[in-house]
């Protein structure tokens, strides 16, 4: 498995030839005036981390709501499904990270099977 890569301030060193996609809120780059990296392709946009920042000062958020899933274009739909993979691929690729880091700290394999609520030999199966 490939090793994580550090968090980033920005896309800005990203290759600008890909559209980046907010984790949150599912628009692309050029919808929105920032957007944040984080490890395994997690980004969030200046609009989401607004409205998490009124929900941890106020309790609520003003922000009107995004439409649902159910009302995108089935062509914006289709845009989303590469994405949303990178992004699930990122975190798994952290995922294995973690445990390569825990197991070289001589964690046993049933401590981390508990952590993840799967068997100590489903855990070695998937991450060995």
């Amino acid at each position: 498995m490939s090793a994580v890569s550090e968090p980033r301030a920005s896309t800005a060193d990203l290759p600008q030839s890909e559209t980046y996609y907010c984790s949150f809120c599912l628009r692309p780059s050029d919808e929105v005036e920032k957007l944040v990296a984080g490890h395994g392709r997690i980004f969030i946009c200046d609009e989401c981390v607004a409205t998490c920042n009124d929900y941890i000062l106020t309790g609520t958020s003003d922000r009107p709501p995004r439409a649902p899933l159910e009302e995108a274009p089935t062509e914006r739909l289709l845009s989303l499904l590469k994405p949303i993979e990178e992004t699930v691929e990122g975190k798994s690729n952290q995922l294995q990270s973690v445990v390569e880091t825990l197991r070289s700290r001589r964690v046993s394999w049933a401590h981390i099977g508990q952590a993840l609520g799967i068997s100590r030999q489903a855990a070695w199966e998937r991450f060995s």
